[in-house]
């Protein structure tokens, strides 16, 4: 009778392209190649380990299947970018699968993000709050270029408007997750961003000058939240900048996922 193992799990030996695979790896994520460089040729990675090429090809399909890199016909084998865009993709359909609404990525942002602001003010060096400055006023001056171009014209915005507005908005909270130097949080700034849904606020009792300003208000005070080094007072700013009227509330509750909510909203 064999003796039975004190251990629920049996140590699996490699192959010779598993290890050659998790050599690569390795190397990638020390960064010895960086994201768009090509790995050396087959014949020089096969030299290198002492193995055949056929080891090397079988390897080469491990990293590919493990997102790490691309093979370019005619070219050669090149390192792949950040897999956060990828994973940010697999969130948003995995929770469109179970049925989330945007209520509940902005909840979650809702618990989230006063804690990375907090961090952020603790953080952030002169550097980081220059450029969350400048990003902030990159995207207050094209706001109101759009506000001013189609809102004060009752005209349509056109796509590509909303995605420059969009994309200069997110910039400005990426900047602010940089700003943690924490590398959990900057990698998981992409996907997170990724889920948020641009939101489209029916404002007929406001003019443009007390949306403009609205906007404005938001972010100067987000910023100078951030800004001034004290964690406790950026984290009580952004939870109450966070809160919202009911009727966003309800009308996000209502909204799928990754779908735009039509929130109507009177001037204040």
């Amino acid at each position: 009778m064999s003796k039975k193992s004190r251990f629920s799990i049996t140590v699996k030996k490699q192959t010779l392209a598993e290890q050659v695979a998790t050599a690569v790896s390795e190397a990638i994520l020390a960064g010895e190649w960086q994201a768009g460089e090509p790995l050396p040729t087959e014949p020089e990675l096969a030299a290198e380990f002492g193995v055949s090429r056929a080891v090397i090809r079988d390897a080469t399909r491990m990293l590919a299947a493990r997102g790490l890199v691309e093979a370019q016909h005619g070219r050669g084998v090149f390192v792949t970018e950040s897999q956060a865009a990828a994973f940010g993709d697999a969130l948003l359909l995995a929770l469109r699968r179970s049925g989330a609404t945007v209520w509940d990525v902005e909840q979650f942002e809702q618990m989230v993000f006063p804690e990375v602001c907090a961090l952020a003010a603790a953080k952030a060096s002169k550097a980081d709050l220059a450029q969350i400055r400048d990003l902030t006023t990159q995207y207050i001056e094209l706001f109101t270029h759009t506000t001013q171009t189609y809102w004060a014209n009752n005209r349509s915005t056109p796509l590509s408007e909303v995605s420059a507005n969009r994309t200069a908005f997110i910039a400005i909270i990426q900047a602010i997750f940089a700003a943690t130097h924490n590398a959990v949080w900057q990698l998981l700034a992409g996907p997170i961003l990724h889920l948020r849904s641009t939101r489209d606020w029916e404002t007929e009792n406001m003019t443009i000058e007390e949306l403009i300003a609205s906007e404005t208000r938001f972010l100067e005070t987000l910023v100078a939240a951030v800004s001034s080094g004290d964690p406790q007072l950026a984290r009580k700013t952004t939870a109450e900048l966070m809160q919202l009227p009911t009727e966003a509330i309800v009308a996000m509750r209502k909204t799928p996922v990754g779908e735009i909510p039509h929130i109507q909203v009177s001037s204040t």
